[in-house]
């Protein structure tokens, strides 16, 4: 028995070798190429994906939004503007007609001219009951 484990054994051994040398890689061969054949892989363009069309286009409809507000809040602040100018234009006549009102007012309240239009009416002009009464 021990004989033929001793051969066993050696016939193992020897199908190990044969195992690894196949087991071996051999060198690869390239094909042979012609130089006028020389393949050359073509890039491909790809166009814009649905994302970019719809960020594109959601990014522009923003920029039109915001361009539209803009506008708008420039013409309100300019019909401010102008009311505002129109209520000083306003304000300054109001004052012009007051001052001017008032100089009336102190040229017909002159003493002589009361005086004058009391005679001509024929009321007579008791010293002792006039008061002077100054704003």
């Amino acid at each position: 028995m021990k004989i033929e484990r001793k051969i066993i054994m050696a016939m193992n051994d020897n199908l190990a070798r044969e195992i690894n040398m196949q087991a071996v890689p051999s060198p690869r061969q390239h094909p042979e190429t012609q130089p006028g054949n020389v393949h050359i892989k073509k890039t491909v363009k790809r166009g814009i994906t649905h994302l970019e069309v719809w960020l594109i286009s959601f990014f522009g409809c923003v920029v039109f939004g915001l361009l539209v507000a803009n506008i708008t809040m420039a013409m309100q602040l300019s019909t401010t503007n102008r009311t505002t100018q129109d209520l000083d234009q306003q304000a300054t006549d109001i004052q012009v007609v007051n001052e001017n009102l008032e100089q009336n007012i102190q040229e017909l309240s002159r003493y002589d001219r009361v005086y004058k239009i009391a005679k001509d009416n024929g009321l007579k002009m008791n010293e002792e009951q006039i008061r002077n009464v100054s704003p």
